[in-house]
């Protein structure tokens, strides 16, 4: 893995501290945690006065001080960051060139792990200082090259860890919004209503259902295109989170359809404010509202109802707000 500073290994004295190095890392501590103690050993089983562990930053092309054992006050987290391309920087060149280098007081050993495609990857730095001139750049068989590889180690698997957490979520996500407008779609929706229906029986207060349609959207797509009528949608999902509260919850349930979920009776003042706001962007909403218990005491039931009278809203013309008592009475 890594290239080569040497001070060979004696393998009686080695196997203590190559082991406790291994439980280190395969004990799956927080990496700081890891990279703090394989630095300290590295400091005492290679004879350093100092070792300081860099990560590097592919980005932003930087070396971040990660963890540090030995020297007077030393502080990983209050140390700078090392620009990858400062020519006179020892742990940069090692970095730069994947190869371990020496200087008069210090060696730095590249951490470096092979990637999926079978090349080599680096990590990071580790950084040894000496009281007197280092060891010489040898063959990879010395103890700080053996602890820097276990250091590269618990880097990439720390960082795998992450993408697999991100990539994760990114999933959970994606089932779960809109790609469009980046609110919840409509399974999500109907989940959360579920939940909010259960809730509401529990504690014997009402809830609001309100389902929205853009008036006129196939008429806008004909007129102006498709991205006109996904600018729309997209102004339609951003006033209603404007406009709700932060316990409400909203949804796009169709191609120009949204609803909103809101505790308590008030789900016509909800639905008339966010009329009045989509008016100011040349929009106009018809909308739909329903209240549990009265129009229903299930999703199935409390959908229905409010379909049936958004369907009358849009009878009645653009920009009309109806109840489900009205659309029953006609």
């Amino acid at each position: 893995m890594t290239g080569g500073y040497h001070r060979p290994v004696d393998p009686v004295g080695a196997q203590p501290t190559l082991l406790e190095a291994a439980r280190t890392v395969a004990r799956g501590r927080d990496l700081e945690a890891q990279l703090a103690a394989l630095a300290e050993l590295a400091r005492s089983a290679g004879g350093a006065e100092s070792v300081a562990i860099h990560l590097l930053d592919p980005v932003g092309r930087w070396l971040v001080p990660a963890a540090t054992a030995g020297g007077a006050g030393q502080n990983a987290h209050e140390a700078p960051t090392i620009p990858l391309d400062d020519g006179s920087n020892l742990a940069a060149g090692a970095a730069r060139e994947r190869r371990s280098l020496s200087g008069p007081n210090s060696v730095a050993v590249p951490l470096i792990v092979a990637d999926s495609a079978g090349g080599d990857e680096v990590e990071g730095v580790l950084v040894a200082s000496f009281a007197g001139s280092p060891p010489g750049v040898g063959e990879a068989d010395d103890m700080i090259t053996a602890l820097a590889d276990l250091a590269a180690v618990a880097i990439r698997k720390t960082r795998l860890q992450h993408a697999l957490v991100e990539k994760a979520e990114w999933i959970e996500r994606l089932a779960s919004t809109d790609a469009l407008t980046g609110i919840a779609n409509r399974a999500t929706f109907e989940r959360m209503l579920e939940l909010e229906i259960a809730r509401a029986s529990r504690q014997a207060s009402q809830l609001s259902v309100v389902l929205l349609d853009i008036d006129d959207f196939a008429g806008l797509n004909q007129r102006s295109g498709a991205q006109a009528g996904d600018d729309a949608l997209r102004r339609v999902a951003s006033l209603l989170a404007d406009q709700v509260r932060l316990v409400d919850t909203i949804g796009r349930l169709g191609a120009d359809e949204f609803g909103v979920i809101a505790p308590g009776g008030g789900g016509a003042v909800v639905a008339r404010r966010v009329g009045d706001a989509a008016g100011k962007l040349s929009l106009s909403l018809s909308a739909g509202v329903v209240v549990l218990p009265d129009d229903g005491g299930s999703s199935s039931e409390l959908m229905a109802s409010a379909q049936a009278a958004l369907d009358a809203a849009k009878s009645r013309g653009p920009g009309a707000v109806v109840s489900a008592s009205e659309a029953r009475a006609g």
